[in-house]
């Protein structure tokens, strides 16, 4: 085999179209496994190039590693990979289909739609209050990435006035009205009707809605989340929610993770609980989404110019 050849070794149950284009890539020597346990032990030596999701066990037995591409937008949790291994994410990937879920969650949480839903199980017929107006409402976006970002565009398409929270200000876009930073944050959440979450699980957000912020916002406010559970404190939401505080809070991801039978939380009023779904390859343009960007990074790689999407080890993002 020629020497020149990068090795390139890409894990998972892929595509014929996918595979198909992975063996186009030039100059590279690939392996397409869909279990990393089916790869011989010399091939994972001399590779140069892992796409996955790597483990340190799996790294330690790949000596000559030196970029890493993950199919998630999340990678804070691989801090511990070598300093000279680059580390590149799907950043940007699943933003609208998980906007697309905030936009469901929210609009079914305003009408009061699981409600309804358990009166058919039970053959009910009443009428609910509260039914909110998506148009005219305020709708405040904690982390402005592709997520939030997206959400808020197809929230103000819907009339809603809009608001973000991100770490840095800078690049805000015309449909958002105002952009804060974590410590403009307070002021903001007593007048906001939706406030939604989509936040990496980095320690500067663990804990960053405890009581006290979740009594901040509007006793009929509605809470989203989709970033990741600890960004909210689990015994505060059931607290709160307890007292009757939040009109709906709608979770994609909780703490702990997967929720276990018998939870609190399964039960907690005006919670309604996705397992995890709003992003993922569950939709098919996300897993076309993310092949596009494990392919152009790829490319990038091969032909000696830097990556994108490189993730920057100490954010964890």
């Amino acid at each position: 085999m020629n020497g020149n050849l990068t090795r390139i070794l890409v894990i998972g149950d892929h595509s014929e179209e996918s595979i198909r284009r992975f063996r186009a890539l030039p100059n590279c020597s690939l392996v397409i496994a869909e279990n990393v346990r089916d790869v011989p032990q010399e091939e994972l030596r001399e590779t140069e190039i892992f796409v996955g999701l790597p483990y340190p066990e799996l790294v330690r037995q790949m000596p000559r590693l030196r970029f890493v591409q993950l199919y998630s937008a999340g990678a804070n949790t691989y801090s511990w990979l070598p300093k000279e291994v680059v580390l590149a994410n799907a950043y940007g990937a699943y933003g609208e289909s998980i906007a697309e879920h905030l936009l469901t969650a929210t609009l079914m949480a305003m009408k009061r739609m699981p409600e309804y839903l358990h009166m058919q199980d039970r053959q009910d017929w009443a009428l609910l209050d509260d039914i909110v107006r998506f148009s005219g409402c305020k709708v405040l976006s904690v982390g402005m990435g592709a997520i939030g970002t997206a959400y808020l565009r197809k929230a103000s398409a819907l009339g809603a006035e809009c608001y973000g929270v991100r770490r840095t200000l800078h690049d805000r876009p015309d449909f958002v009205r105002e952009l804060v930073t974590s410590e403009g944050m307070d002021a903001l959440l007593p007048e906001m009707d939706v406030v939604a979450l989509s936040l990496p699980g980095t320690k500067d957000v663990e804990g960053l809605f405890d009581e006290r912020r979740l009594r901040l916002m509007k006793k009929n406010a509605i809470l989203l989340n989709v970033g990741r559970g600890n960004s909210v404190v689990t015994e505060d939401l059931l607290r709160v929610m307890k007292d009757g505080w939040l009109k709906a809070a709608c979770l994609d991801v909780m703490d702990p993770e997967p929720l276990p039978k018998g939870h609190p939380l399964w039960t907690a009023p005006r919670v309604w609980i996705t397992p995890h779904i709003s992003g993922g390859y569950r939709a098919g343009v996300n897993y076309e989404s993310v092949i596009d960007t494990v392919i152009r990074n790829l490319t990038l790689v091969l032909q000696g110019q830097a990556p994108v999407h490189v993730v920057d080890r100490e954010l964890g993002y």
